[in-house]
């Protein structure tokens, strides 16, 4: 009999249920309704006073959200880059240097990094960590026993780009002045948070400081810890010391690169920290960045020189970004990073000689726009729509504002006003009777609108959908990423004047084709584009320039990595939990599907293991690296409930079993790959195996069984691949270990680790049992490993301490659940059975260079413990560069385990195969009081344990028996039920104040009938 025959504690997982031609996910989401309700409520707590404020001005609370995220912004943190610190320290602390270039940026940042440390400790956080004053900080929360920690990487800093001579000149204050101070006096106006850093991403940042906060006054449980590490140069850096630098300092074995970002070396190299098993960093878009997309610019192109002297032909054609009544700043977003989509467009058309039909062609167009919903514009708007007659210029002039400011990489999320224009002027020409045959401005607007604006919709247009490409080269089919997107005229940058895309000299009708692709392959690529050249062909248009040659996209992660998965499922439940809460973005959830970004972000050093998640959700404005950077304040509340809600799936148990690896000195193994940085290892890695064990467990419980697969990186986790390299494997070009690599071919490697199970409480076991079990039961598991469909039982010898190969941990936030550990070594190498072995090991990787630490002290004495442990020690069964576990790794409990009397422990063989319960804070071992709150030196500590041990009562918790709670009726008749041995009873007592379901419900029945009790009156 299993375990999961009678598991049903847990709420079942919830899947996604995809919409319409909409993002589908396979993971199942583990936050039930409620848990969900109470983060958001807690996030909802923490956002504080949101109305209009300066910073520093009293009218706020620094310790809130909101709040904290002004004031982070108050620090001015630019970073000036390498050639402004003068010089690249060589020697530890390596600090960043001061210079009058760079505005002595070292005392700036320490400065920041200091605040970002006293927030953290006033939000209450027990474990706050800042390495070397100007480096970073970071917040860990969970049990600090769990084996697996999974991460938020952010960055606190800003580009030079955003405080230019030029854009000094554009930044203004609260009071719309010009400021050259704006940028680091930040303030919340109209809805909007303004300040440098708000959106990229010291706001971000400070934000999954807040959803960490978020999780703990929730109180929700999790299975792994979770780490907020906050940085302060990836925006630019102060020069990364060499590699000979760093390892002259820290001995790393297999370090032949640093990472690219002096946050993720100061983090990985300088202070060799833990990595995390998955991550994600809030540096770019919702729902999940996959990697780096390619660029290709073709230019749409059709001359219309033939309609010169016709009524209606084109005079001039122009485009920029969207205006909107009393918003001044918006069009300081096209001297940000990345270029933006022509959301305002302004055709001028010569008009006809008849003023009549001039009226009519205006009537069109109104008709037309309202009946898309375009027209009427409301009182206090900008009109979407305008279209007027210019007697100056005998023109019909036709201004599109479609009041969407969206980036060029994402146009699936706006809306193009060059779009817009054609599809309005193909309808009013077409009234006029003009055909495509007529006028070569009708064809090109025929043709744009068929391309874009099928069914009178945008969206998945401008991934391609109506040009030809086939149905399954649209998107990846692991991860739903558009292979391709299409921008037209989304170049818009740097400039408020119109940028033309038409020549009237020359007739020539020019628009630029902003197109990012991420094809994975050549041949995919090249058949995409063939049908995209072949669509506009078909409509009379020429590509010039045509599509750049196949290039690889780099790829945070491989494409069918659960993480990506994960994410997009959590994404879309946290919109899906609460739409009216996420109403102004909520109507693209069908497009929110997973993306890839313009430029590098601090994921790129986390190789398979951290995507980017947030901070920009679709449908927002991207304000980065701009003069008057903002974030709507309802944004700044959303991103903070989607980056807590993917914390927390993070932060459990797919399959209910984690690991934590280690070194060892195990004489003629060489543990040193046995590291998240080396080994290709993310959620999902220990998959369920309870179908794949084959003995016959009698009325044994299965408790848990897991089985994986991990491959050896070819070279630290500190890059980016392709998924040409993924898919190569150990192969020439892959990103895996050669297995013809000499250092691979002359060692024997080992995976020392922790392998943990989760186990929750069965349905139906009675809290004594329950409390027995977390108390005694362990003495009745065993471990076992499959080998070719044999069970092999995980034994000690007589004399092995049992405590240096087994590990049990609980935790006050889920008393329901247990986890139970047992220590392995597996070998890359035939297997010949298992041993014991007890070697010196240390969980935290950190060791200082030998030489160094002959001249120095160690900064950091209490770091890089060793320890003696046991392992089970057994080969894979090949050499091949990967560590293979056997068909299953499982654990097994008697029958008796969950039984409300003490065991005794018997019941499962020799003890000498099974862990017991070390002592545990908060969990006393077996041979003192079963409970927290009970004294040994207690005067009733000696009845307490009888009445356990009898099942007579059982407490409050699995931790704690109330002992000075008031004695009630129920409690009463509850007690002498049991020493009555707990009797059948049928039918049920009406007192109106016991329901059914309550756990004295029988009790009171049994008194009842038994004439023990008659309650206060007959109800």
């Amino acid at each position: 009999m299993t375990l999961s025959m009678v598991l049903s504690l847990a709420v079942p997982a919830m899947a996604i249920e995809p919409g319409e031609n909409g993002p589908q996910t396979e993971y199942q989401v583990t936050i039930t309704p409620e848990e969900r309700e109470a983060i958001h409520d807690a996030v909802d707590d923490l956002s504080g006073y949101i109305g209009d404020m300066v910073v520093g001005d009293g009218t706020y609370d620094p310790l809130t959200l909101v709040g904290g995220l002004a004031t982070g912004s108050s620090y001015d943190s630019i970073s000036h880059g390498p050639g402004a610190a003068g010089s690249i320290p060589t020697e530890y602390p390596f600090e960043v240097p001061n210079t009058e270039a760079n505005r002595n940026e070292g005392d700036r940042k320490t400065a920041k990094l200091a605040w970002v440390e006293q927030l953290a400790k006033d939000l209450g956080f027990e474990v706050v960590v800042h390495r070397q004053d100007d480096k970073y900080v970071y917040v860990e929360i969970g049990d600090p026993d769990a084996p697996e920690m999974v991460m938020a990487l952010s960055h606190l800093d800003s580009p030079t780009a955003s405080i230019s001579e030029e854009q000094l000149s554009r930044w203004v204050d609260y009071d719309g002045n010009q400021s050259s101070t704006a940028y680091h006096t930040p303030y919340v106006r109209d809805g909007w948070l303004y300040g440098a850093g708000v959106q990229d991403d010291s706001g971000p940042t400070l934000a999954t400081l807040f959803a960490a906060k978020a999780l703990m006054d929730s109180g929700v449980s999790f299975d792994r810890r979770i780490r907020i590490v906050m940085g302060a140069y990836e925006d630019s850096n102060p020069g990364v010391p060499t590699v000979e630098d760093t390892l002259d300092y820290m001995d790393i074995p297999y370090y032949t690169s640093n990472p690219s970002f002096y946050d993720n070396w100061s983090y990985k190299s300088l202070n060799r920290e833990e990595i995390p098993i998955a991550a994600y960093t809030s540096d770019s878009r919702f729902p999940v960045v996959v990697g780096n997309s390619k660029a290709s610019t073709p230019t749409v192109y059709m001359n219309l020189w033939d309609d010169t002297a016709k009524p209606y032909h084109l005079i001039s054609a122009g485009a920029n970004v969207t205006e909107r009544e009393g918003d001044p700043t918006l069009k300081d977003i096209v001297h940000g990073s990345t270029s933006q989509i022509a959301s305002k467009a302004v055709f001028e058309l010569q008009a006809s000689p008849y003023a009549e039909a001039n009226e009519e062609f205006i009537a069109s167009v109104e008709a037309a726009a309202t009946e898309r919903g375009w027209l009427p514009t409301a009182e206090g708007e900008t009109a979407k729509v305008s279209a007027v007659y210019d007697t100056e210029k005998d023109a019909v002039v036709l201004t599109i504002n479609t009041d969407v400011a969206m980036e060029m990489p994402t146009p699936q999320y706006g809306k193009n006003a060059v779009v817009w224009g054609m599809y309005l002027i193909s309808e009013a020409l077409g009234d006029q009777g003009i055909t495509a045959e007529d006028m070569k401005l009708k064809q090109a607007a025929d043709g744009i609108t068929a391309l874009f604006f099928q069914n009178y919709t945008e969206g998945e247009a401008y991934i391609g959908r109506y040009m030809g490409i086939p149905e399954n080269l649209l998107r990846n089919p692991d991860s739903g990423v558009a292979n391709l997107t299409f921008a037209l005229m989304g170049g818009i940058q740097g400039t408020y004047d119109l940028v033309s895309f038409y020549d009237p000299e020359t007739g020539a009708l020019e628009i630029p084709l902003y197109v990012r692709s991420m094809h994975t392959n050549a041949q995919d690529y090249n058949t995409a584009v063939d049908a995209v050249t072949e669509s506009w062909e078909d409509w009379g248009f020429e590509l010039q320039g045509g599509f750049n040659e196949f290039s690889d996209p780099t790829l945070y992660a491989d494409h069918d990595n659960p993480l990506i998965d994960l994410q997009l499922a959590s994404y879309l439940a946290t919109m899906q939990s609460d739409p009216e809460a996420f109403a102004d973005v909520y109507d693209l959830l069908s497009l929110s599907y997973p993306v890839g970004t313009t430029g590098g972000t601090l994921a790129s050093n986390y190789t398979n293991k951290m995507t980017a998640f947030g901070a920009v959700i679709p449908g927002n404005e991207r304000w980065w690296h701009s003069a008057n950077e903002r974030i709507k304040v309802d944004s700044i509340v959303e991103m903070t409930k989607m980056m807590a809600d993917g914390m927390l799936e993070m932060a459990r148990y797919s399959d209910a079993a984690g690991a934590q690896l280690m070194w060892a000195d195990i004489p003629g193994l060489n543990s040193e790959r046995a590291e998240l940085d080396l080994l290709d290892i993310t959620v999902g890695t220990y998959q369920d195996a309870s179908a794949d064990v084959a003995a016959d467990l009698g009325d044994d419980f299965l408790l848990g069984a897991t089985k994986f697969d991990i491959h050896m990186w070819k070279e630290r986790g500190n890059s980016s691949f392709t998924q040409a390299a993924y898919d190569a494997g150990h192969g020439e070009g892959g990103v895996y270990l050669p297995l013809d690599d000499p250092d691979f071919l002359e060692n024997t490697f080992v995976m020392p680790m922790r392998l943990e199970f989760k186990v929750e409480r069965p349905d139906g076991v009675s809290n004594s049992g329950w409390n027995n079990f977390v108390r005694n039961g362990l003495d009745d598991l065993t471990f076992y490993i499959q080998k070719d469909g044999e069970a092999i039982p995980l034994t000690l010898s007589s004399g092995e301490d049992e405590d240096q190969f087994y590990s049990v941990r609980t935790t006050e936030e889920d008393p329901n659940s247990v986890y139970v550990a047992v220590n392995l070594a597996i070998t890359d190498g035939a297997y010949e059975g298992v041993s014991t072995v007890v070697a010196e090991s240390k969980t935290d990787l950190y060791k200082l260079n030998d030489e160094y630490l002959a001249t120095h002290e160690n900064p950091f004495p209490d770091r890089g413990q060793i320890e003696d442990r046991g392992f089970f020690l057994f080969g894979d069964g090949e050499k091949n560069a990967q560590f293979t576990s056997p068909e299953a790794i499982y654990v097994v409990a008697d029958e008796d385990a969950f039984d409300s009397r003490s065991s005794g422990g018997g019941g499962g063989g020799s003890s000498s195969s099974r862990p017991q319960q070390p002592d545990q804070p908060d969990q006393p071992s077996q041979d003192e009081n079963m409970f927290n709150d009970v004294s040994s030196s207690a005067w009733y500590a000696e009845a307490v344990e009888y009445v356990y041990d009898n099942g007579l009562m059982t407490g409050v918790s699995g931790s704690s028996f109330a002992p000075n709670n008031t004695l009630t009726r129920a409690m009463v008749v509850q007690t002498l039920y049991a020493m009555a041995g707990k009797p059948e009873v049928s039918g049920s007592e009406s007192f109106a104040d016991v329901a059914s379901n309550d756990w004295f419900a029988d009790a009171v029945t049994w008194a009842s009938a038994n004439g023990i009790v008659n309650g206060y009156s007959a109800a």
